[in-house]
């Protein structure tokens, strides 16, 4: 069994808050259980709250043991062990709470299963200590059990946070009219946060690392890369057009629990986005085609594919997966990112082997044919982000109802990519951290062409009969 659970405590030094709870998977083929849903979705400060994650198992469990890695700004600071079939407890670190999990009751039976523990968050907590992930990797006689991620964020939208302690959760530092100008342009987005918050519609906004920034800031610091090339424009698709022809669709579909989808990533403020959405594209297809889940270097497609990308001046996936067709694919720890254009780099440990990509489809465009594209995959989609609605994103459904933050256009600026839906909305990674939206993904509206979802969305077909 592998559990990661992302804790972020991010009240500093005030009164308890609430602390939204998310969950999703990541096991591979090889993994005998999944989950799919945590309850409830959030827990108070300075209480302890019963929580349960929801989900299967494809074989009966009898035994198994853990291992808990507390990691802060990615560094292990506690280490504990636990039996998978008894209760055990993994404190956070300076006794700002703890994980209590209550172990499984073996022998479990294949079928639906409830994994339960306490979380137990202090009423305050250090701000070098605002953000925790817990890495808990565990197997039994019948192998790998189960790989999951809860994510948690503060919500923070309702009760308000002051400017000191925006500048502390997000290591903001200014001097002098710097200051003043920022924090001048942060009560404002708060005003609007609080304003829109209140009408209780389901998109929600929320703090996160724009809102210190006028809406033209952040449209630069937000790397909005998207640039299709004018090498295909017109140009009939690789192979060919993915039409949906009354095939009968999931309800719904979220590949973040079937385990084709990486953590959320940051390009931070290169224009890069359009290679982070080509990487989760590829990535999908690659794990769904062979079981196995690599991330792979945005920085290659960055330095490397230039002959229609300008790297973080901007590019676009179809272009990319093309270019990819030809050419080892390096794994994100060989070939690390680095927000920057840099030189071709030929030396790396391969991911995808050279003609492991075989293609790709662009996907018509409508809500049918790209909930069809898909149930076959992860869709690499291009969106227009540039409004406010994006910037102060915390949660919810983003909609087009007009107005200030309901609008957000279909001028193409911004690549991510499509990993699920619902039944009135299409599940999002985005590539701007987890600290953003709902913890690093937000939620489209199937209704009609919203953000101009339909677009331009593209998808990369892949052999995997090629061996590394």
């Amino acid at each position: 069994m592998a559990l990661r659970v992302a804790t972020s405590a991010a009240i500093v030094g005030v009164a308890a808050g609430t602390i939204n709870l998310s969950i999703s998977d990541c096991g591979d083929s090889a993994t005998h259980g999944h989950v799919n849903s945590v309850s409830p979705a959030s827990v108070e400060q300075g209480k302890k709250t019963l929580v349960s994650a929801s989900g299967n198992l494809d074989t009966t469990v009898a035994d198994g043991s853990f291992t808990v890695e507390v990691k802060a700004a990615g560094v292990t600071v506690q280490t504990c062990k636990g039996d998978v079939c008894g209760a055990s407890s993994c404190a956070l670190p300076a006794n700002t709470g703890s994980v209590d999990f209550h172990g499984l009751a073996c022998p479990v039976a294949a079928g639906d299963v409830s994994l339960d523990f306490d979380v137990s968050i202090s009423e305050f907590v250090p701000s070098s200590l605002t953000t925790l992930e817990l890495d808990i990797s565990a197997e039994g006689s019948g192998g790998k059990l189960l790989c999951a991620k809860i994510n948690t964020s503060p919500a923070l939208a309702a009760s308000g946070m002051s400017w000191e302690e925006y500048k502390m959760q997000y290591g903001k530092t200014y001097n002098g009219q710097e200051e003043d100008a920022r924090r001048a342009q942060f009560e404002i987005n708060s005003q609007h946060i609080a304003e829109h918050n209140a009408k209780g519609s389901s998109l929600q906004l929320g703090f996160n690392q724009f809102t210190d920034l006028t809406q033209d800031e952040y449209r630069v610091a937000a790397g909005l890369g998207y640039k299709p090339s004018a090498r295909r424009m017109g140009s009939m698709p690789h192979l060919g057009v993915h039409t949906y022809n009354g095939e009968q669709l999931a309800e719904t579909v979220d590949w973040t629990t079937q385990g084709a989808v990486t953590p959320v990533k940051d390009q931070g403020q290169c224009g890069s986005c359009w290679a982070f959405s080509t990487t989760g594209g590829l990535e999908g297809a690659w794990q769904i085609a062979s079981g196995s889940l690599k991330s792979l270097s945005e920085q290659q497609f960055v330095d490397c594919d230039t002959a229609t990308s300008a790297g973080c001046q901007g590019g676009d996936m179809a272009t990319a997966f093309e270019w990819a067709e030809s050419q080892s694919l390096a794994t994100e720890d060989s070939y690390p990112y680095t927000a920057t254009d840099g030189s071709c780099k030929s030396s790396f440990t391969t991911a995808i082997p050279s003609g492991g990509v075989s293609g790709y489809k662009s996907v018509d465009q409508s809500t049918e044919a790209l909930k069809s594209a898909i149930n076959v995959g992860p869709v690499s989609v291009a969106i227009e982000a540039d409004q406010i609605a994006f910037q102060l994103y915390s949660g919810g459904i983003l909609e087009n109802t007009g107005g200030l933050f309901g609008s957000c256009g279909t001028n193409l600026d911004h690549g991510v990519l499509a990993v699920g839906y619902g039944s009135n909305y299409f599940k999002v990674k985005n590539s701007w951290g987890a600290s953003w939206g709902e913890n690093g993904y937000l939620q489209i509206s199937t209704d009609g062409n919203t953000c101009g979802i339909h677009s331009d969305a593209v998808y990369p077909t892949v052999s995997a009969s090629v061996s590394v």
